[in-house]
This record gives C-alpha cells, structure tokens and sequence, in this order.
C-alpha cells in the first residue's frame, strides 16, 4: 500500500467521529476482556472466536434486510437511511455507521445477553463481536478508499463494489460465507 493510500485511510479513520466510534469500542472491548479474565484462556478464547464469527453472520443479515429497507419503512430511521445514502455517493465521508446508532445497538445487545444468561461467557462472545464490528469498519473504509493494487484483499473489496451496482448482492464485508451459503454472492 503506498503511503499516499495509506495516509488517507488514516486520516478518514482519524476524523472525529470515526476517532469516537473506535475508542468508544476498543475501551469498551478492552474492560470486557479484563472482565473475562477470570474463565479459562481457552474457554474465552474460544467465546471471542464465536463471537468473530458470529459477528459475519450479523453483519449479512443486517446489511440485507434492514439496511436495504426503503427510505420512507419506519424502521428505515435505524440505519437504512444512511445506508441509502451511502449507496447514492459511497466515496462521501463519513463511510462509517454513525456512533449514534452504532454505540446503543452494542450496549443494548450486551446487557441484554448478560442478563438474560447471566454467564461470563457473554463477555468475551461480545468482545469477539466488536472486533468483528472493527474489522468490518476498517474493511469497509478501505474498499472506498484503497485503488485494487493496493487493497490486501482485493477479491472483498471487488465484492463490495459490485454491491454497489446491484444490491441484492454480496452483503458480507468482512466475509463472503453467507454470501456463498445464501446464493447472493455474485461477480
């Protein structure tokens, strides 16, 4: 990756907003693990693997149906909107789901599951999410940004892109596995 590339990818990872979103989850993901501190290695180790995986299979079935709501659904408010927007100039910043409906949905989700099961296992399955999640935004971003010589995974970012031409295709960023499974991957 040249450093011209390189340096832009940072800098839109480094605007204010996306500088918020990434803290926000990194502290929160960091005082998970602590928290899980106390299960085996191996036993959280394997909870954060499910959670990472987990976390494609989430990211598939949001982007397909909820973010692919027409603008005018009532639920299209949480994040079928922006993503419309996104669709109608993927190059405009910022590329990122916005921290407003980003932070609560996670929040949500682990105090749900943490009080639902009351296991110690939630913390780092949750944990594994949120890299996930990280993984996805990086991801996302560098398909926009990234020439195709320069993208580490070129074939994702191609995806992606075509995505964007018809899309009731290739849903999975940080993943084609559904997108195989489910017959949308397309080229």
């Amino acid at each position: 990756m040249s450093e011209r590339r390189s340096a832009r990818l940072l800098r839109l990872l480094a605007c204010p907003q996306h500088c918020l979103t990434f803290a926000a989850l990194t502290v929160g993901e960091a005082w998970l693990c602590v928290r899980a501190s106390a299960l085996p290695f191996v036993t959280s180790a394997g909870a954060w693997l499910v959670g990472l995986a987990l976390w494609t299979l989430l990211e598939y079935l949001l982007h397909r149906f909820a973010f692919h709501l027409p603008p005018a659904h009532p639920l299209a408010l949480f994040g079928a909107r922006q993503h419309f927007d996104h669709h109608a100039a993927p190059e405009r910043t910022p590329i990122t789901k916005p921290l407003v409906l980003t932070a609560p949905a996670l929040l949500a989700g682990l105090a749900a599951a943490s009080w639902l099961t009351g296991s110690d296992l939630v913390a780092p399955l949750w944990a594994g999410l949120v890299a996930g999640y990280l993984g996805y935004e990086v991801m996302h971003v560098a398909a926009h940004v990234l020439a195709p010589a320069e993208h580490p995974l070129s074939s994702f970012q191609r995806a992606h892109l075509d995505h964007h031409v018809d899309i009731r295709s290739n849903f999975g960023i940080t993943s084609p596995l559904w997108d195989v499974l489910l017959a949308t991957r397309r080229r």
